[in-house]
């Protein structure tokens, strides 16, 4: 963790070599403690602690507290010193001591460090806070200072955020997998990205490696991105208000009353996103004497408006207890557009055109989606046992999607009107305990529960004018069960900190498709072993590694046997005999802090997924129609192999330009063979760069491009195509501090797409997909509430407040 004040290099390194020297040749000490957060007694975790002389302020030694907030410095030299801890989040704690020959080692016992309020939305960008800071199983990306997604949504946070990567569609992955589990508030959400304003967002947790407190399934890992959360006492709130080019809006108003035991919280948060969309799909299938070539022209707008509401309190019982109840609802409505013309020949003969695969195909899509998560916390501390808590949580997800689709098709010889609605009911629940007990104190150890449930009922109708000879109608209802239980012990002895622990989870599953009758069950066992070691090296060095096993269970729409025609020279057909697959994971990190804000953040990663599943294309002739079609299964293919390198870094180049960066590159190997026999082995050397530049203009200006690549990467029959952004942003600062101007241009040349080519035995292709994203948003937010005009600067905050309580 960085240093809220450090020095320049030249005086670091001085400063060690005379300690350390000192040190050798005189009598040492020795200075303990434990941090501990006023008001709840939790650890500090991971705090950066540093001795200075008290004489010139001379850095003479550091560490960072360990998991449970306990910290040692020693060998010292006797002397007088400041011992100084800072934490992101909290004041800092100072507090002279001295190690004299009659008392060498000096027992601080308990230091407790009081949380500095954050305001909503306050995005001066600076790099005095960490962008990346660690821990033992998770990273933690401090989110709400970049400008370069005011106006957007948890997505644009995302593409900012290191090890992650988005497309165009939304689908998250982390180094190249895409099963990735994303929890609000380490909570489970029926919440799309698309529907959190990146204003609300504090930071994103990437855990990369969870633990065996955390939920196994994500076979890339888990995303945890944290709200922000008001402190201060009183009315306090903010009002945003935006407005896109190409008919896009957003406005939003957050609220927070905080007295005595009681603080009530509540959002709402409109947006209105009109996008256009255009693509072209070039495909080959071959089969006996015919060569059959299909290209399709795809052109349209999206039209998505989305109303999210938050309300809950959370509730002091005693000063040792925590109630929090909350509801958010979401109601979305969608409209969507869509033109698709089809021309397909046979060159083998001559370039004849095949009627059924030459068309022009209009669909009109209407729908809406309403959901809300309903949850409840409970919290209990015991102050007289610092370390021990218990909590239990409890979520409640129902969501009802309604989807219509009416198409028009007009072939050379006839016309067909279709109509498709799809409606989805869904239930998610998720009931979970976790106690936690301290066992000295630098030692603990951790039990916990978990039971969660997903039930779907998909409902699927079809009709046209005239009558097909076929109906694909169809109802599949599907039901998820998953209990778990869990075991950690970890500790701390010198320099070493380290973590272990098991869960197991028992999975229980069956599906019924009502149309065909077809019903299939699995139940399966799973132990989830995870451990880390680290090590504290002078210097504001660390080095750790870690193991974890995760696993990606196969989700309704994967399971669901029966076909799906919408596109009937493309079908897709789930497989209700697809496994899950596992992933063994293993890291070798590395973190350096030096002078003047700079830092580095090394991570070494090894990874191997098995039965590994993705889609698998293949010729055939439907044989309801008669046609040459391609056919996609989702199956497990064998033996997904991931290695590679992840560069985090961040320095000041002037006082006025600060950069960070993010730098990885892994081997993806895919090896195995599909259900059919035909062989799978391909490979790709990946690359993504994420450059983000902070340019302070003045007391009230401030700017900031950032600049992201991505190289392709390999699939089991193809390769999906790199991409390269840049995006630009400024804010203004008026009002007196109590309002911004916002301007912001995403995309900025207009490069982000999404192509893929496939290929396989008798098939060849190649799309392109285009979503609108080079989009100017001008924004205002006002900030109201109490003290908001009261604003010491940073220094005297320390100075003043500063001091341990």
């Amino acid at each position: 963790m960085l240093r809220k004040k450090m020095m320049p290099r030249l005086g670091l390194l001085l400063g060690l070599w005379w300690g350390m020297g000192l040190a050798a040749h005189a009598q040492s000490g020795t200075v303990r403690g434990t941090l501990l957060e006023v008001g709840t007694g939790n650890p500090v975790s991971f705090a950066s602690v540093v001795l200075l002389r008290a004489a010139d302020s001379t850095f003479v030694a550091g560490t960072q507290a360990s998991e449970v907030g306990a910290f040692e410095l020693a060998p010292l030299p006797l002397g007088q010193y400041v011992l100084r801890a800072t934490a992101v989040g909290y004041r800092t704690g100072r507090r002279v001591i001295s190690l004299t020959a009659g008392a060498p080692v000096l027992a601080l016992g308990t230091l407790r460090l009081r949380t500095s309020a954050t305001q909503l939305t306050d995005v001066v960008v600076t790099a005095e806070r960490a962008v990346v800071t660690g821990g033992l199983d998770k990273k933690v990306v401090d989110v709400s200072k970049d400008l370069t997604v005011s106006g957007g949504t948890a997505i644009d946070v995302l593409q900012n955020v290191p090890s992650v990567t988005v497309d165009q569609t939304g689908a998250v992955s982390i180094r190249g997998s895409s099963g990735v589990t994303i929890f609000i508030d380490g909570k489970p959400t029926g919440t799309t990205l698309d529907q959190i304003p990146a204003s609300s967002i504090q930071s994103v947790e990437v855990v990369t490696n969870p633990s065996a407190r955390y939920d196994a399934s994500g076979a890339g890992g888990i995303l945890n991105i944290v709200l922000k959360k008001e402190q201060r006492n009183g009315l306090n709130g903010q009002a945003t208000a935006l407005v896109g080019t190409g008919d896009k809006y957003n406005a939003a108003l957050s609220l927070n009353y905080r007295k005595g035991n009681l603080n009530w919280f509540g959002s709402y948060d409109f947006r209105r996103d009109h996008r256009r969309i255009n693509g072209t799909l070039d495909q080959t299938t071959r089969t006996g004497a015919d060569n059959l070539v299909l290209h399709q022209d795809r052109s349209g707008t999206n039209l998505q408006t989305s109303h999210a509401a938050r309300l809950g309190f959370d509730y002091a019982l005693t000063p040792e207890q925590t109630l929090t109840l909350a509801v958010q609802p979401r109601f979305n409505p969608l409209a969507n557009d869509e033109t698709l013309d089809s021309r397909q020949v046979n060159t083998a003969q001559g370039n004849q055109v095949v009627p059924a695969g030459t068309s022009r195909r209009g669909n009109a899509s209407t729908g809406t989606f309403r959901s809300a998560d309903v949850t409840a916390d409970y919290r209990r501390v015991w102050e007289q046992h610092k370390g021990r808590e218990l909590t239990a949580s409890a979520v409640y997800t129902p969501l009802l999607a309604d989807n219509d689709v009416v198409s028009n098709i007009l072939y050379a010889d006839n016309r067909l009107v279709q109509q498709q609605r799809t409606t989805t009911r869904t239930q998610q629940g998720t009931a979970q305990v976790d106690y936690v007990h301290p066992l000295g104190e630098k030692s603990r150890f951790e039990v916990g529960a978990r039971s969660s449930l997903r039930q779907y009922d998909i409902d699927y109708h079809f009709s046209s004018v005239p009558t097909l000879g076929f109906d694909p109608s169809n109802r599949f209802i599907y039901n998820q069960y998953v209990q778990a239980a869990y075991g950690i012990y970890a500790g701390a002895k010198g320099n070493f900190s380290y973590q272990a622990g098991l869960r197991a989870e028992q999975t229980n599953l069956d599906g019924n498709q009502v149309a065909t009758s077809e019903k299939f069950t699995q139940q399966y066992l799973a132990w989830f072993p995870s451990a880390v070691l680290a090590y504290e090296l002078p210097h504001e060095q660390r080095v750790q590694a870690s193991y974890a096993k995760r696993i990606q269970r196969p989700d309704a729409g994967e399971l669901n046997p029966f076909t799906d025609r919408s596109d009937q020279l493309n079908l897709a057909t789930g497989n209700p005999q697809l496994l899950p697959e596992y992933v063994h994971s293993v890291e070798l990190g590395h973190e350096i802090s030096f002078a003047s804000g700079r830092s580095l953040n090394s991570t070494a990663f090894y990874r191997v997924e098995t039965n590994t599943a993705q889609g698998f294309r293949r010729v055939i002739t439907d044989p309801l129609t008669g046609n040459l079609v391609t056919s996609t299964t989702r199956q497990n293919l064998g033996t997904e192999t991931t290695y590679g390198l992840e560069l985090v870094g961040a320095s000041p180049l002037t006082a006025w330009w600060k950069a960070n960066a993010t730098a990885s590159t892994f081997r993806r190997l895919i090896v195995g063979a599909s259900l059919d026999g035909t062989p799978i082995n391909t490979a790709s050397q990946v690359f993504t760069t994420r450059l983000n530049n902070v340019f302070t203009l003045g007391k009230r200006l401030d700017a900031q491009v950032a600049l992201n690549y991505r190289s392709p990467i390999n699939s089991a029959q193809g390769t999906r195509s790199g991409n390269f952004n840049v995006d630009f942003a400024t804010k203004y600062n008026v009002l007196g501090d109590r309002g911004t101007l916002t301007l912001r241009v995403a995309d900025i040349f207009n490069t982000l797409h999404f192509d893929f080519t496939a290929y396989g035995t008798d098939l060849a292709t190649a799309s392109h997909f285009k979503r609108e994203s080079r989009i100017a948003f001008l924004g205002f937010t006002y900030r109201f509430g109490q003290n908001r005009n009261a604003k010491p600067d940073k220094k005297q905050r320390e100075d003043e407040g500063g001091g341990f309580e």
